[in-house]
């Protein structure tokens, strides 16, 4: 039975994957006619017009929720779904906060999780997992009541449209993703400088901007580019000035900077294709999902969780994925996949001289899209609590 209120246990509005999902769930709970009981909102929480008339009415209770949180242990006599961490750690400070059942809602890069993090998990009567890799990664460590629910899109937003010509003449390459080792762009830089070196007419179009500009120094590690970038006098990434030190030319990079929802749907429209090598996905990598809705074909690193999104007519796969967790001996980065430049280069490629193939693998991804909306997977996690309600 679906619930009259449901409460969500994290910060809504933030820019990041969390902060997506904590305003399209609120909206799609009170599109349905749920209370979506919301505790923790970014301060300067944008919103669209017609969001705002949905979402004003419950975010007026907002201060009242908090106020109660702040009080002492909350207990909301509703489902209540918690955001739980990388390593499936729950923040103390949000213990106190508890519903009726508990959900925990995960997204983690990590499969190692400590065995008192699997003892405490099993406060939750269902733990809602964002890809099946996450699946398949809590079943090994024993936690049976696991359901895998992705995230979804704006299918108003990202859906096929018609090109400005902002890129006329040149084959557009997107790639997007906070700026970090595990989202692979020194991958994109090593390979893009070899295919733009045969195709001058290339150009990359980079929404790279990360809000936690030390976790760009991540990329230190690669063995594929020199150096991470530097924070600029803006107190941005100086992600141009790190691509030209790596060998592309100016004329050959956009830097997007940070992007709102439907900027980012303006952008995908304009380009050929999104080239996105992550090393790891606890999700389905929202970016990904919204290109493929845009028609947009797009070369997908075969490992974690992207594997929910690829199929042989959908996207380019990149099949050759080296197990970094074995061949570096570091337990945090078991299951991750390191693509090759070989084939990166090889599908950038056939992406470039099969123009009708490539529009073929767009037209096919945006339809596999249309069962991926916010509306379909919050209707499917509502289903999910409803099993343990």
């Amino acid at each position: 039975m679906t619930p009259a209120r449901m409460g969500i246990g994290w910060q809504i509005g933030v820019p990041s994957g969390w902060g997506v999902y904590g305003v399209n769930l609120a909206l799609e709970l009170a599109r349905r006619g749920v209370v979506p009981e919301i505790f923790f909102i970014q301060p300067d929480l944008a919103l669209t017009a017609g969001q705002a008339e949905i979402l004003l009415p419950h975010l007026r209770r907002q201060p009242d929720n908090l106020a109660r949180f702040r009080a002492g242990p909350c207990a909301l006599d509703a489902p209540l779904l918690h955001a739980l961490g990388d390593k499936l750690d729950l923040p103390p400070q949000l213990a106190p906060l508890t519903g009726t059942p508990e959900v925990g809602v995960v997204f983690f890069e990590s499969a190692q999780i400590p065995e008192a993090n699997i003892a405490a998990a099993q406060r939750f009567a269902v733990i809602v997992a964002g890809s099946s890799w996450n699946a398949e990664v809590l079943a090994r460590h024993g936690l049976m009541a696991v359901r895998n629910c992705p995230q979804g899109i704006d299918p108003v937003l990202f859906a096929p449209g018609p090109r400005s010509g902002k890129f006329a003449g040149r084959f557009a390459v997107f790639s997007g993703g906070k700026l970090e080792y595990r989202k692979g762009q020194d991958l994109v830089v090593a390979a893009f400088k070899r295919f733009h070196a045969r195709h001058p007419d290339s150009v990359l179009a980079a929404a790279w901007h990360n809000p936690w500009p030390q976790a760009a120094k991540s990329l230190a590690m690669s063995s594929h580019a020199m150096g991470h970038p530097e924070v600029g006098a803006n107190g941005r990434l100086d992600v141009a000035a790190w691509v030209r030190a790596n060998g592309i030319p100016e004329s050959a990079f956009i830097d997007l900077g940070p992007l709102q929802n439907a900027q980012t749907a303006e952008v995908l429209r304009e380009v050929d294709v999104a080239l996105l090598p992550s090393r790891c996905e606890g999700g389905t990598n929202l970016v990904a999902m919204e290109a493929m809705a845009c028609s947009v074909p797009a070369i997908l690193s075969a490992n974690t969780g992207h594997r929910d999104l690829i199929g042989t007519d959908r996207c380019y796969a990149l099949e050759m994925q080296l197990p970094i967790g074995a061949l570096t001996g570091r337990k945090d980065l078991e299951g991750w996949g390191e693509s090759s430049i070989d084939e990166i280069v090889a599908a950038l490629e056939r992406a470039y001289t099969d123009a009708d193939e490539r529009k073929r693998r767009g037209a096919v991804a945006a339809a596999f899209m249309k069962d991926w909306s916010w509306s379909a997977q919050i209707g499917r996690l509502l289903d999910m609590v409803a099993e343990f309600t």
